[in-house]
């Protein structure tokens, strides 16, 4: 797996820490809740392993209207992506998921993804594209909203129907970081690759916990 890590200026990362005491509890009101994950104090404290039946025993949290059963509510769409009526055929509630036409992208509301390694999963559908595969981008935030870097975790393969996606793991890179730098809040930012996009997701879920099975 492919994974490029680029960083903000050190400097921006000093000074966010700095702000830290003198923006007290206030940053965390500021901004939404965004910093409620640090070192994953906000984080679930238990999923279920909804992949268990193609051998991922890992366990998972739905994230934030993660099944878009609320539109798009807390997700940032543009290019053409939107919400519509459709979803995968594993689970029998639910009934919309993310349409990701070629030129658009989605980028999720604030999660807790934990200080150590994490797993992203979802379900998605390809059938009949012709684009280039989905790629997935981790977008991680300092104090007062600063984004501090972004890891390129993954592409999904295009042309395929509906199917659990790979589980997107990280073992390194930024993620070493995150405690020293005071942040494990992240946004996943998804986007098809080249013409032909029939992208549909549904289901996103986050195990923030390193998987404890492994």
């Amino acid at each position: 797996m492919k994974r490029i890590v680029s960083f903000a200026v050190l400097t921006s990362v000093c000074v966010s820490l700095a702000l830290t005491a003198a923006s007290g509890s206030s940053a965390a009101t500021h901004d939404g809740g965004l910093f409620g994950g640090l070192l994953g104090s906000n984080c679930p404290t238990s999923g279920t392993k909804v992949f268990s039946r193609w051998n991922d025993y890992n366990a998972y949290y739905l994230a934030p209207n993660g099944g878009f059963e609320n539109g798009s509510t807390g997700w940032s769409l543009s290019g053409g992506a939107s919400v519509g009526y459709g979803n995968q055929p594993f689970f029998g509630s639910g009934s919309h998921s993310l349409v990701l036409p070629s030129g658009s992208k989605a980028t999720s509301p604030v999660i807790c993804l934990g200080p150590k390694n994490v797993a992203l999963r979802m379900f998605g559908s390809d059938a009949g594209g012709t684009d280039s595969g989905l790629h997935v981008r981790v977008l991680w935030y300092g104090l007062l909203n600063i984004l501090l870097g972004s890891s390129d975790y993954n592409t999904f393969a295009p042309g395929n129907g509906w199917a659990p996606t790979d589980s997107v793991k990280s073992t390194g890179g930024l993620n070493v970081l995150i405690p020293i730098v005071g942040s494990t809040s992240a946004r996943v930012q998804i986007t098809p690759l080249g013409s032909g996009s029939a992208w549909l997701i549904d289901d996103f879920f986050i195990d923030p916990w390193a998987s404890a099975c492994c």
